[in-house]
Order: structure tokens, then sequence, then C-alpha cells
């Protein structure tokens, strides 16, 4: 009986909460948790599960489609944090906690503001959001400031949000900025948004439109990732920090501008403007702009299964300093990489392809790279097996005297040469991956002042179609339908064509 009796009130439950209407309710600083939160002239305090959260707020119960609106301007403090949101959304039916731009304090809107004040959060959870095992759940259009750490706390437990168990999480526009580390800090502890190392790694889960820099951090940014164990970031800007997206799972890793990666303060955090982790499918890189990486490595790439594979095209690469370029290394497992028509300008004397040390069966296809090196196009060994079709290696010297540098608008885009130059590239229209366009790079995003801080505009490039057909143009740029002056082609140009 005890069973049967469980059972009915858990179908109950579940009927009731299917049942139940979505609600929109209005959170104010200035507000009141007495009030009933359903209007712009009777709002709460905090959002459920906030720190001080009492009366009526403290009752509710978000249910599926449910709106938490913030008023923009207002700024919740220190002592209201973390939000332990302890509630899902059903697929397709999110609950949401974000904005109403017609609804805000000030001449004009601005994000609402979480400020932890630069001392730590009290408490087990030096974060903003914990919410473990919590499903179909937008957290949008936020700015978070003020994050410290003074001691060593341990995994996940100081961050801007913990979500892992989670599945179909967005989270989307935020502005984080402003972090420090004071007092005994030895360790780096902050990593921003925390994923999951487990199956199903947070699947469906999106970073769209963040922007997260260290600007005015601790020593302009010797500490802090953006994220740990996350699938998915896209149309993002990554700045002044140690470490940029850590994947874990499978997912579009798609236009974003990540750029100075410096080494962190403690010396013992692997630095990596993008690195692959535990991954159980397939994974996504493209039309990144990737520069200024003075430490680390550009891109730390590898698989943990033999179903891992990693498609990388249309990135552009540069300024990599004392940095690795594209490291290539096991995981532990062998694993396949596709990699076509990436512009890499690596540190002088080295390939644009790394791998360092011994590494598993990986199967690995460069196609159509646009190498600018003295180093070589990779120094692939076995056991890795590496197929190179229509590679361009260029020294340069050679590709500043065309005129491309890293100042143009679009870094090393050679406007100025002739197609035939970097021509004829292989069609790689049949080995594409399922869904994404052929066109090339969009060149990440741009990072500009908006409402409430920063905020990340993309695409800053229009596009140019490849060709169903016929070659294609080597590297992150088409130059199709484009026209170009075309001088004497240059020396010192090796094609690799295998």
């Amino acid at each position: 009986m005890r069973k049967l009796g469980f059972f009915v009130i858990f179908v109950s439950f579940f009927l009731f909460a299917g049942c139940a209407s979505a609600t929109t309710y209005y959170i104010d600083i200035a507000g009141n948790d007495a009030n009933s939160g359903t209007s712009k002239t009777t709002p709460w305090m905090h959002v459920p599960g906030m720190q001080g959260c009492t009366g009526v707020c403290a009752s509710a119960s978000p249910n599926a489609g449910d709106r938490f609106i913030l008023k923009g301007g207002a700024t919740w403090p220190n002592s209201t944090f973390p939000i332990q949101w302890s509630w899902s959304g059903t697929n397709g039916n999110n609950i949401y906690i974000g904005v109403d731009q017609t609804w805000f304090t000030g001449g004009s809107w601005t994000r609402p503001i979480f400020d932890a004040g630069g001392t730590p959060i009290s408490g087990t959870y030096d974060m903003f959001i914990h919410a473990l095992s919590q499903s179909n759940v937008t957290w949008d259009n936020i700015e978070m400031k003020g994050l410290n750490w003074q001691k060593t706390y341990g995994y996940a437990s100081m961050a801007c949000g913990v979500f892992a168990g989670g599945t179909n999480v967005l989270l989307s526009n935020w502005y984080v900025h402003g972090w420090s580390h004071t007092g005994g800090a030895t360790t780096d502890e902050f990593d921003c948004v925390i994923g999951d190392t487990n199956a199903p790694y947070m699947s469906g889960s999106l970073i769209d439109h963040m922007v997260f820099d260290g600007f005015d951090s601790t020593n302009g940014g010797d500490s802090g990732g953006a994220t740990y164990s996350w699938p998915q970031v896209t149309n993002s800007i990554i700045a002044n920090c140690t470490n940029g997206i850590l994947l874990t799972g499978h997912g579009d890793v798609g236009n974003n501008l990540i750029y100075n990666i410096n080494q962190d303060f403690d010396t013992t955090v692997h630095e990596n403007a993008i690195e692959s982790n535990e991954s159980d499918g397939t994974t996504y890189i493209h039309d990144n702009v990737i520069h200024n990486v003075n430490y680390g490595e550009a891109s730390f790439l590898g698989g943990n299964s033999p179903s891992q594979i990693i498609y990388s095209w249309n990135n552009v690469y540069y300024n990599l300093d004392n940095a690795n370029p594209i490291h290539i290394e096991d995981r532990n497992s062998s694993w396949t990489g596709y990699f076509f028509n990436n512009t890499i300008v690596p540190k002088a004397g080295l390939p644009c392809f790394l791998q360092v040390g011994s590494s598993a069966a990986a199967t690995i296809v460069l196609e159509n790279t646009n190498c600018i090196s003295s180093g070589g196009l990779d120094n692939f060994t076995s056991p890795i097996s590496a197929t190179r079709n229509t590679n361009l290696l260029q020294t340069l010297a050679v590709v500043l005297g065309l005129g491309g540098t890293s100042t143009e608008t679009y870094a090393y885009s050679l406007t100025s040469i002739a197609g035939s130059i970097l021509s004829p590239g292989t069609n790689a229209s049949s080995v594409w991956p399922s869904g994404f366009s052929t066109n090339d790079t969009s060149y990440a995003c741009t990072e500009t002042a908006g409402s409430g801080g920063k905020v990340s505009t993309c695409p800053s490039r229009t596009v140019n179609s490849r060709t169903s057909t016929g070659a294609w143009d080597v590297g992150a740029y088409s130059y199709s339908g484009t026209t170009v002056s075309k001088p004497a082609a240059p020396t010192g140009l090796t094609a690799i064509v295998n």
C-alpha cells in the first residue's frame, strides 16, 4: 500500500503540474515578497530560491512556461546569493528567468545586475546560481560582476553558475566581468559556467551571445575560465582570462571571438582558448576567431571514445605568441578529426598542427588549410593516421608582402591578391557536416558597448558562398565573386597535396 500511495501522489503531482497555466512574475530589488508578484506594480524582491526569499515568493513552485522578469537596471547584492534553483520546465516549454525590456529603472533599459561586490558569497557556494539536475530552464540578459574568492574551495564551488546534471539549459546574453582573487587565494577557483563531465554531458544546453571579459578583473585577466564541461557555445566573446571554452559532450561551438588568453596567476592551470574534454558524439568547431593567446594552447583537441568526431572549419588563428597552435592529442582513445579551410598563423617555427607526446590512433584529415608558418603544416607521426589535401604553406614574410596582416579588419584575409594564388583547393561539399553551410567564415562577433554593459554582435562580416561543384579557395576565406587585383604569383609558396 505504501508503494501504491506514493504512485498516486507522484502521478497526481505531474497531472497537476502539467495542467497548471504559465504565469509571469516580476522581481525588483525594491519589491516585497509579500506581494502577489504577478504585476509590475506588485513585484517580489527575490527570485524563488534566492537568499532572503520569504512569504509568497518562498511558497512559489515554478512550473513549465513560467516567466520571472528581473527589472532592468536593478541590482541584487551579495547577500541575496546563491540562488538555490530546484525547478525544471519541460521540453519545448522552458522556465524563463530574464527580462522585459519595457520594464526598467532609470532613463532607459539596461540589464539587471547580480553584484557580489568584490567579497566572497557566504556559505558553501561562492556563486550566483546553484541549479543541479534542473532542465529546460533559460537564464537571460543578466550582468554578473564582483565575484571574489580568497581561499581554496574545490571543484564546482566557485562560479557564476553550476548546472551539472541538467539538460536543455539556455544561458543567453550574459555579461560577466570584474571578478577578483584576493587575500589567501593561491589557486584559480573560477570557472563561470560549470556543466557536467558525465553523460549525457548537459545535452541540448547552450550558451549564446555571452560576453565574458576580465578586462576589469585582478591584474586585467590572470584568472578565470568561461566554461567547464559545457557542450555548446555560440556567438560569444571570451577575453582577458586564462581559459576560454572547455567542452564536454557534443554540439556547436561557432562564431565566437576569443582573445587575450593569459598565463594564470597560480601557474598550474592549463591555459587554452578551446579544449575538448570527455565526449561521446560529434563536436563542430567553426567560424571562430582566436588571437593573442599568450600562453598554453589555442586549441587542445582530442577524443575519449572511438565514436568521438571533431569537425573544425573556417577558424582563424593568429598572434599566438607563446602558445601552441592546434594541439592534437589522444584523450585516452582513438578518435577522428576533420579540419577544413582554416587559416592559421602559429608562433614562429611551429607547425600549424602540433602533436605533443604519444597519441592513440587518431585519424586526422587536413584539407584546404592556409598555414602561414615556417614550421610546416604538421609534425604528425604514427600512430596518428593523417590525410593531407590541398593545403597551402606560406611564410609570414610572403603573406606580409601580399598585404595580409593581423591588423586587417579581417585578419590575413589577403583581399588584395588573386584567388588563383589560394586555388585550387578541394571541394569538400560531399564530406561537409550535415546541417551546416559551406560558406566561408562569418568572422565571429564584435564586442561592443550596449544596454547594461558589453554585448556580442554577430556576425561582423558578410560571407561568400563556396561553389557546390568547382574548386574552393584554400583557407577560411572564399574569394568567389570578389573582384581583387591580381599581381604576379609570389615565390615561397608550397602546396601540399596528398
